[in-house]
């Protein structure tokens, strides 16, 4: 029984590439009942898409502020996204980085959140932890409109449309498993956008320029009244910043993707460039946890896969710092992709995965269309819809 399902998640999982929107469907050569007037649909969002809750134990003692422990042993509160508590306020600003904060623990060779504080992923298994993620404020959301859209067809949640914002793969195989029977047996359709793309299928992120760049200037998760810098220790922690670093199967050795004055960094040298930013605990990880699952070519998932991706939207490809070191805002020399992934990285499994039958892989590129656009963009919409629809 155990070994039946593993068979049947290996048969039902889909992937996508590279921080795109991607769809797969599940195959079976066995008979099954006949599919249900709408396919089961589990999405996987991006990063900072879901809300996250904290409680802070006794053991909890916070080094920014006293003020950071208001909330210890009071129970579980939402740590992200609450805007009250980021927006104006510098306090809140610092606390949050400092709750967030995930260290690498070298003696483990794993991540652990700082001493004291506890999370976890709320409302799994369905999507009301990220169609806003701040539920007080429903300004900052990119999947609502995708969402919305499935809800037209009939879609509703918990009984053909399911969600995972901590796609662990043991939960996200248990929810497969549970839409499918609870769909008479239907194979399901696994629709990941850009960083769930990494957690829906290992491995299938393939770099970004701009991962450098946050590292070296933080990461403001796309709130406009957070500052960037305020979050770089908070992001730096966090083992997954390193995933979105350059592919050398992608980007080559050869071409320069960070210089200063009197250097140039490749993808072939994301050792040398953390030291040098001053992230030398960092190349460990990367070497032996990081490297292994994105440095390679991607193999094919084989089960059918239908890629779309955005085009023809200034991407930075290389980052020029004018000195030395990296205080200095670098120049950003433009290229083609979606904004925040480049054109090489989007188009990465194209050219090994389009050698497979016509009916287990397409692409479809989107153009002038950014990179969260393609879950806003009608054209982009349409093209995604179709192909949850689409029978196998």
């Amino acid at each position: 029984m155990a070994m039946a399902a593993r068979l049947r998640w290996a048969a039902a999982l889909l992937l996508v590439p590279a921080l795109a929107a991607i769809l797969s469907k599940s195959m079976s050569s066995t008979r099954r009942p006949l599919p249900p007037p709408l396919p089961p649909v589990v999405v996987v969002p991006g990063y900072a898409s879901n809300e996250l809750d904290a409680r802070l134990t006794e053991l909890y003692r916070p080094f920014s502020s006293p003020l950071c422990a208001a909330r210890r042993g009071q129970g579980w509160f939402r740590l992200f996204l609450n805007s009250s508590d980021l927006e104006n306020d510098p306090a809140g600003v610092r606390c949050f980085a400092e709750q967030m904060d995930a260290p690498y623990d070298a003696a483990l060779d794993d991540y652990r959140n700082g001493p004291g504080v506890e999370t976890r992923v709320p409302f799994f298994g369905s999507t009301q932890g990220f169609r806003y993620p701040d539920p007080d404020r429903r300004n900052f959301s990119y999947m609502a409109t995708f969402l919305s859209r499935l809800e037209r067809l009939g879609y509703r949640d918990g009984e053909a449309l399911f969600a995972v914002g901590d796609a662990f793969f043991a939960r996200l195989q248990t929810l497969v498993e549970t839409a499918s029977r609870l769909n008479s047996g239907a194979p399901v359709t696994v629709v990941a956008h850009s960083f769930g793309a990494t957690l829906a299928h290992q491995f299938l992120i393939r770099g970004v320029v701009l991962g450098m760049y946050t590292l070296v200037a933080g990461n403001s998760l796309g709130l406009p009244f957070v500052d960037p810098a305020a979050l770089k220790g908070e992001y730096r922690s966090l083992q997954s910043s390193l995933w979105p670093l350059p592919s050398p199967a992608v980007f080559g050795a050869g071409q320069p993707l960070v210089t200063t004055r009197s250097k140039a960094y490749t993808a072939g040298d994301m050792a040398g460039f953390l030291q040098d930013i001053g992230m030398g605990e960092a190349v460990r990880p990367y070497e032996t946890r990081v490297l292994p699952l994105f440095g390679g070519e991607l193999p094919s998932p084989r089960v059918p896969v239908a890629c779309v991706v955005g085009v023809g939207v200034d991407t930075p490809e290389l980052l020029e710092y004018p000195g030395d070191g990296f205080d200095a805002a670098p120049r950003m020399v433009m290229g083609d992709g979606d904004g925040l992934v480049n054109l090489a990285s989007l188009v990465a499994v194209d050219p090994a995965w389009s050698r497979l039958p016509a009916a287990h892989f397409s692409m479809v590129k989107a153009r002038n269309v950014s990179h969260t656009g393609l879950l806003v963009d009608d054209r982009a919409l349409d093209v995604i819809i179709t192909a949850i629809l689409r029978p196998i």
